[in-house]
């Protein structure tokens, strides 16, 4: 169990990170409930891609967007 929280806490730390160097909006929000996990996912527009990253331990949730805009 200590090993899944410092893979998340790790994961967290360079989410975050990650969300600094590419001037994403970083959201903190509590959890009803106890949840623990991550998950990426990335939706495409016609000029864009809007990315999503998400942390979640325990009681707190962290969410990292931001997007990607295409060159043609």
């Amino acid at each position: 169990m200590i090993t899944v929280i410092i893979i998340l806490v790790s994961i967290t730390v360079a989410s975050i990170l990650a969300g600094l160097f590419y001037k994403a909006e970083i959201i903190f929000a509590p959890i009803l409930g106890v949840m623990v996990g991550a998950l990426y996912s990335f939706t495409d527009y016609d000029d864009d891609r809007e990315h999503t990253l998400q942390v979640c331990i325990f009681f707190i949730s962290i969410t990292i967007q931001w997007v990607q805009t295409s060159n043609g």
